[in-house]
């Protein structure tokens, strides 16, 4: 394995110095970044001698993990070729075609403006450099499988971190190809550095931003992450793993990639608890993707189409077991405690029963139009989530194979087979995934894939749960509260209504999107949401809500709800039996949560 050099060093020299010291064989990609305050970079590209006297170059037009349309060409500016044997014409938005002689090579320079820090494609300003080569580095279907040499000029006092191998200095990096290059990002700027070692692997974590993360912490809780790969998988696809996390004020998200990830996320949301765990959660989520994804993928997904879109049915796969194993990660490497899981699943369980686009789409065709969803109030009505509601078929899933196995078996056995025999170039489609299954648990899932991935699953929480001792509870269940289905956000005129959930007594009024609710009952809205305002009344009775549509005064009636005045919460069964304390701890890793003796008297 070639190991990174580290050292803090400053470059500057001219692009064709770097140039004429490397073989024209390979793609010779200088990346400018001296004009990093105003979020540009400026790119030279040597592209390798071609017997045509035409050839492509192209952006990608997304970039992977995001599966959405980018238009990434849009910061692509000053396009020019160092050649007056060649000319150029942009043919179309992520195009550029040159014609010429090029049986030498060409070089090629072009500007990128470099400001979508939340895309995770690029960014550059006077402290740093986030580069994903899908918004950077333009390439033909001739050079693709071409090694391509980047060679960073960078401030003084830059370190330069990629999961790319070293180049001849510390500011340049070799990939074997464009698909390597596009899989792994390179940060450089000013950031705070860590490596480490686990069972022979090499680590790093490199931090850009302040905040109030505790980064000592990081790389111990990080170090008992990545030791329970095993526990699902025979082995790691990886010599050594990068951790980039972004702490700022804006961004939010991350992106798995060949062998790191980028993590961002608040500057003042690492400190509390429920942050922290979200934080671990998401490094699990990406960790997790090194294998499902980047080593193994759907059918439509092998090969990658960098211009166009990939289609699958198999998406939720990709995101929502992903999801699911995310938290077996952290309960096997205790980072996550039974209390919190509990509270994590309770969470995913409310979240299902409160989207009615459960019985509108299933998670494969959500899966298929993953490309063009936009979210909001009618994706909430009429859609489902691949991450979401993935979860929760992987969970179910992974509960009907260790029962059928006698907990011999789980959902983490089906992912090891993937691996062993779908790793890429193979690739893997639903009828892959069923002789998987077979060859797990030795049924046929034919009518259970149709009724729950084809189909929309329609989980018994209670009795699935109870397979693992666990139950239900709302609490008080005879305290109910008035609900409207309503949610709304602080308006200056009022409360807007963001979102009217279908089947609910707003929505069965005649309520919408974008009405102004300016008082109830007669009285104005002084509260920032519905709910203080609600706990006036009774559920079942009938309330006025007045409002604005149009800029026109109106008034509805809603007749209240009744619902459980506590949230839903998964809690320990009292009395839970030897074979479902077994069923929980083959489940999680995590022994059962017994009941304390004042517990169980209350």
């Amino acid at each position: 394995m070639q190991k990174l050099s580290h050292h803090i060093s400053s470059l500057s020299f001219a692009s064709l110095a770097f140039l004429s010291a490397n073989s024209f064989a390979d793609v010779l990609v200088n990346i400018d970044l001296n004009k990093a305050e105003h979020h540009y970079a400026n790119v030279t590209m040597t592209i390798p001698e071609s017997a045509k006297n035409s050839i492509d170059l192209k952006l990608p037009t997304w970039r992977t993990g995001r599966y959405e349309i980018l238009n990434l060409a849009n910061g692509i500016r000053e396009f020019s070729v160092e050649d007056d044997d060649v000319s150029w014409k942009k043919i179309d938005k992520d195009t550029w075609r040159l014609t010429g002689d090029l049986k030498s090579g060409v070089e090629i320079s072009y500007q990128v403006y470099a400001n979508q820090l939340g895309y995770r494609t690029r960014h550059v300003d006077d402290s740093h450099a986030f580069l994903d080569a899908s918004g950077v580095v333009m390439y033909t279907e001739e050079t693709r499988d071409d090694k391509h040499i980047i060679q960073l000029d960078t401030p003084k006092n830059w370190r330069s971190v990629s999961g790319l191998k070293a180049g001849k200095n510390a500011h340049q990096f070799i990939a074997e190809d464009f698909d390597i290059l596009i899989d792994s990002p390179i940060e450089t700027g000013i950031n705070e550095f860590h490596e480490f070692t686990v069972d022979g692997r090499e680590y790093e974590l490199v931090i850009w931003g302040k905040g109030n993360y505790d980064s000592e912490k990081m790389v111990k809780d990080l170090k008992a992450l990545v030791a329970q790969g095993s526990t699902i998988w025979s082995d790691y696809p990886f010599d050594r793993y990068v951790f980039m996390v972004h702490a700022t004020s804006g961004a939010r998200g991350a992106t798995e990639h060949l062998n790191s990830t980028i993590i961002q996320r608040s500057r003042y949301s690492f400190s509390e608890r429920k942050d922290y765990l979200q934080f671990l959660g998401t490094a699990a989520h990406e960790f997790v993707h090194t294998w499902n994804v980047k080593q193994y993928r759907p059918e439509g997904l092998v090969p990658y189409d960098y211009q166009n879109e990939n289609y699958s049915n198999l998406l939720w796969l990709a995101e929502g077991s992903t999801s699911y194993l995310q938290n077996q990660l952290l309960m096997r490497g205790e980072l996550m405690t039974t209390k919190e899981w509990l509270k994590s699943l309770s969470k995913s369980i409310n979240g299902f029963k409160r989207k009615p686009g459960r019985d509108a789409q299933s998670v494969a065709e959500a899966s298929f139009d993953k490309w063009i969803s936009e979210g909001g109030d009618y994706d909430k009505n009429h859609s489902v989530n691949i991450y979401s509601e993935g979860f929760l078929v992987s969970w179910m899933l992974d509960f009907d194979i260790l029962e059928k196995t006698k907990l011999k078996k789980s959902y983490r056995n089906v992912h090891d087979v993937l691996y062993k025999e779908y790793s890429i170039p193979k690739t893997f489609n639903d009828q892959d995934m069923l002789a998987v299954l077979k060859k797990v648990t030795g049924e046929n899932y034919q009518s259970w894939w149709q009724k729950n991935v084809d189909g929309h699953a329609k989980p018994d929480f209670n009795k699935l749960l109870a397979k693992a001792g666990l139950e239900i509870s709302y609490g008080k269940e005879d305290k109910k509260k008035a609900w409207t289905g309503l949610s709304t956000s602080s308006h200056s005129n009022g409360l807007l209504v963001r979102a009217v959930e279908k089947g609910s007594p707003a929505w069965q009024a005649g309520f919408t999107t974008d009405d102004i609710i300016v008082a109830v009952d007669g009285l104005r809205i002084a509260d920032k949401d519905l709910k203080k305002r609600l706990t006036n009344f009774k559920p079942e009775t009938e309330v006025e809500f007045t409002f604005f549509r149009r800029d026109q005064l109106m008034t509805k009636t809603i007749t209240l709800a009744a619902v459980p005045k506590d949230e839903l919460k998964v809690q320990a069964m009292k009395d839970a039996s030897k074979a479902q304390k077994a069923f929980f701890k083959a489940w999680t890793g995590l022994d059962f949560p017994e009941k304390k003796a004042d517990e169980k008297k209350k």
